[in-house]
């Protein structure tokens, strides 16, 4: 039975040049599980946006042709009230979804707004707030919980009106890497005594791999391949050529020119590694520094609330030059972390040196000579109304002459590859261009360090491998980088030192290739490798940091 049906969809949003959705017919069967890849601007949103009826209801259009039935209904005749009982929506910018002030009030809005009954509201919420690993936070305000946390809680408020249909919108893209996991499963158990079908899109076409049962590859406003995830991910250059990341393993067997189906996954790998290849060993990657300390943090604790500590006696060097990658679990104290490294908040304890001087009380703007700090969300950082004035302002806060102000800003236009950009309004651009621009307003001011705080965000892999280009250039300049992500293949390919942090502790620290082969203390942390990387280690005890390298090493005989 189809829970939803589209017939020649057509979206054409004010002010846009092409339509968003072209002609879009779609059938999905009560129970399907659909992902939904393509790169950015190919339309998924848009799809999104109309299973809950947003689209043409509260997202008004320049024009919507065609029908969409969600269960029965057409949803250009009911509201998104009436339709949210039926099909739940998170989306990629969750905060735009929170409002109450605690976890425990945001996740019951939903079922007491239909009016459920006492007992059924606290069933819903405690068990929407346990699938989403929140227990314990119940009572925390929202603007206390980190960004992988107000993703969960999004999540969590959608749970609790058990929809038949979830649309994740690139809704896990701030959880750690073992909470998008968790997330699916819960969603596989949901399958199995509610019925739900989900509809995601991602980019982590592993994950894809893993629970999909369809996958639908968008371009254009268009849907080019629905099939089976086998078969869709069977197109290895054509995805690549789109910007998109096929899972590593099949990315792998397809370059090595593999003659049978390429795997999807670790076991399959594992299991079709032809045995007339052999694998060369992969040397170990010691750490070589300046020698130069750029940050010291020295007996670091922090908290936002009396007697909890998000930063627990934190000590840490950093040299020049260096180009880390700082991982943890969501709320594990990463951006608490990096905030106080470059003043936008004071430690409760401890002391900060930045290249040897105490700058523990000084401010934002004293420290942005040496410190800059790209934030997740790079709405956070923009408000002028134009890409040359966002560049500008940092050096006229400077008071720098006018014509070093102009040099700046245009070889940062040119670095960043954005020079056509310079007279548009920030506000309209897509995502990977604001992210250009938010890292630009930090370039000006040539900071001698950058941190990147999840610069990827929401990005297609395309994308992200232009940002952390420009941050591997930058750092060959001797700009020392810091990175935090939960993508784990940036880090194994990008970065030479890791920093796993737990819980306000430091627990891993050492070169890359070392601590991706520490599988058990990852976990623990809610880490996983990447797929490559977890491949390498369940068949052949070997450390590989990305796609490439493993090829490099493979020999047939």
């Amino acid at each position: 039975m189809a829970i939803i049906e589209a017939e020649d969809v057509w979206v054409k949003y004010r002010m846009a040049k092409d339509y968003a959705l072209k002609g879009i017919d779609l059938r999905i069967e009560e129970g399907e599980f659909v992902g939904v890849i393509g790169p950015t601007g190919a339309g998924k949103s848009s799809l999104c946006t109309c299973l809950p009826g947003l689209v043409p209801n509260m997202v008004r259009c320049e024009e919507f042709k065609g029908s969409v039935i969600v269960d029965g209904l057409n949803t250009k005749e009911y509201t998104v009230g009436e339709l949210s009982q039926r099909v739940g929506i998170t989306f990629q910018d969750y905060e735009s979804q929170l409002f109450r002030t605690t976890v425990m009030l945001e996740t019951a809005f939903g079922p007491e707004n239909i009016g459920l009954p006492d007992e059924e509201i606290e069933k819903r919420v405690r068990d929407a707030i346990k699938w989403t690993r929140m227990s314990g936070l119940e009572n925390r305000y929202t603007f206390a919980l980190s960004g992988g946390q107000k993703q969960r809680l999004a999540i969590a408020a959608v749970l609790s009106m058990l929809p038949k249909v979830l649309v994740l919108d690139e809704a896990t893209s701030d959880l750690d890497p073992i909470g998008k996991y968790e997330l699916y499963e819960i969603v596989r158990e949901l399958k199995k005594t509610k019925k739900i079908t989900l509809v995601m899109v991602d980019h982590h076409l592993d994950r894809v791999a893993e629970i999909a049962t369809r996958v639908l590859v968008m371009n254009n406003g268009d849907i080019i391949y629905d099939d089976e995830p086998r078969k869709v991910f069977s197109h290895v250059d054509e995805l690549l050529q789109m910007g998109l990341a096929p899972p590593q393993v099949t990315e792998a067997f397809h370059k090595l020119q593999y003659q049978g189906k390429y795997p999807l996954k670790v076991r399959e790998a594992v299991e079709s590694f032809p045995k007339n290849w052999k694998l060369k060993p992969v040397a170990a990657s010691p750490l070589s520094t300046s020698g130069r300390p750029a940050i010291e943090l020295v007996n670091i604790w922090h908290s936002y609330e009396p007697n909890v500590w998000v930063l627990r006696n934190l000590n840490l060097r950093i040299d020049e030059g260096e180009f880390i990658g700082l991982i943890g679990q969501n709320g594990s104290g990463k951006t608490t972390l990096a905030q106080i490294i470059t003043g936008i908040i004071r430690p409760s304890r401890g002391v900060l040196k930045l290249f040897g001087e105490d700058v523990t009380g000084k401010t934002v703007l004293q420290l942005g000579r040496m410190v800059g700090y790209v934030f997740q969300n790079p709405d956070y950082q923009l408000f002028s109304g134009r890409v040359w004035d966002e560049l500008a302002f940092g050096p006229k806060q400077l008071k720098l002459p006018q014509s070093e102000i102009e040099e700046r800003v245009r070889n940062c236009l040119k670095i960043l590859g954005i020079e056509n950009l310079a007279e548009e309004d920030p506000f309209f651009l897509n995502k990977a261009n604001r992210q250009r621009v938010s890292v630009g307003s930090i370039l000006t001011l040539e900071p001698r360090i950058i941190i990147l705080d999840e610069p990827t965000t929401g990005l297609s892999p395309g994308e992200t491998r232009k940002i952390m280009a420009l941050a591997r250039t930058l750092n060959k300049q001797g700009i020392t980088i810091i990175t935090i992500t939960h993508d784990m293949w940036v880090v194994t390919e990008y970065c030479r030192r890791t920093i796993v942090i737990h819980e306000g502790e430091i627990v891993l620290d050492g070169p890359t290739r070392e601590i991706f082969s520490k599988v058990d203390d990852l976990s623990k942390c809610f880490l996983t490798p990447p797929q490559i990387t977890h491949f390498g280690l369940q068949g052949f005890n070997a450390t590989y940091l990305s796609v490439d390298e493993f090829i490099s090493r493979v020999k047939k005989e």
